[in-house]
């Protein structure tokens, strides 16, 4: 007998979807560079799910990265021996109907560093500007989220979400659709195996993600 133990529905926008599709087909391509940055994001995909995580801190404004008070970040590692070096941008919201299950809508994917800003795709998947603030946000408070420590920003986090629970205005975009039947199973190690015997280096392109080979 399975146990469903989803505390969340995890949807994901359209460009997320592409996101996922890309990077697998990268994990495929160049599995010794990609294959466990995939895994990884799909084992927190499952974390957030299942409620395991929360992410880890609560976005705010910044002029030229937009505001995004209502959304959180979670981080992944691409080595798991290495810190944290892409992020994983989602919002909370209430369920679509009493008696289901609150909604995560997953947003973007991208590396923490570079030029090319997580934070700018999310505004324009979002259609904001990033130098705009947005009036509607002012509900859930001051416009820079907290920085100290661990408790502080889950207590952050917390709070937020519950405005976001509430709020009926925080719904998920038209092409937003679920992701708990639709998420592709990791290559295997074989391919891996194959490419750790003839590395090839990658050049990022202008989406952020490298270029195809």
């Amino acid at each position: 007998m399975m146990i469903d133990d989803s505390r969340y529905e995890v949807v994901g926008v359209e460009k997320f979807h592409q996101d996922l599709h890309f990077l697998r087909q990268q994990a495929k391509a160049q599995p010794a560079v990609y294959l466990s940055l995939y895994r990884e994001v799909l084992r927190e995909i499952e974390r957030l799910r299942t409620g395991v995580t929360d992410g880890h801190h609560a976005l705010g404004y910044e002029s030229g990265k937009g505001d995004l008070r209502d959304c959180v970040t979670a981080y992944v590692r691409s080595d798991p021996q290495a810190k944290p070096d892409y992020r994983l941008v989602f919002r909370e919201m209430g369920a679509e109907v009493p008696g289901r299950l609150p909604r995560r809508e997953l947003l973007a994917i991208r590396a923490r560093h570079g030029s090319n800003n997580v934070y700018a795709h999310v505004c324009a998947r979002l259609g904001r500007q990033v130098t705009d603030r947005q009036p509607g946000l002012d509900r859930f408070g001051r416009e820079t989220a907290s920085g100290g420590n661990g408790a502080e920003r889950q207590a952050e986090m917390d709070a937020r979400r519950a405005i976001a629970h509430a709020w009926a205005g925080q719904r998920p975009l038209q092409s937003s659709r679920p992701l708990a039947a639709g998420i592709p199973r990791a290559p295997s190690d074989r391919s891996a195996t194959v490419a750790r015997e003839r590395p090839r280096s990658a050049r990022v392109g202008p989406t952020g993600w490298p270029e195809r080979g």
